[in-house]
């Protein structure tokens, strides 16, 4: 387990996307949240803050995010995003 602190994200995307129902995915995934990403069950991306937040409510937040784009294999940026906390994957284990 402690190999996938040393892991590039590329590596911790592949293995979160494509060993499926794995111990190691949820490896890789524990090692993203450590890093700040956070799972939507929406849309099934992970996204990070690039800034805090325009605007907080109890449900949601809104501003612009980092997201992985898993068909293009790469990170893009989404402007005014509102990211609604019931999509927010939020298993700690």
């Amino acid at each position: 387990p402690e190999a996938f602190e040393k892991y590039d994200l590329d590596l911790l995307f592949f293995v979160f996307y494509f060993q499926i129902g794995t111990y190691q995915q949820h490896l890789a995934a524990k090692e993203l949240k450590k890093l700040a990403w956070r799972f939507h069950t929406k849309y099934h991306t992970w996204f990070q803050r690039h800034e805090e937040p325009k605007q907080t409510a109890p449900d949601f937040e809104r501003g612009t995010y980092v997201y992985f784009d898993k068909e293009s294999w790469c990170k893009r940026i989404k402007y005014d995003f509102a990211f609604e906390y019931q999509y927010l994957e939020d298993d700690t284990n």
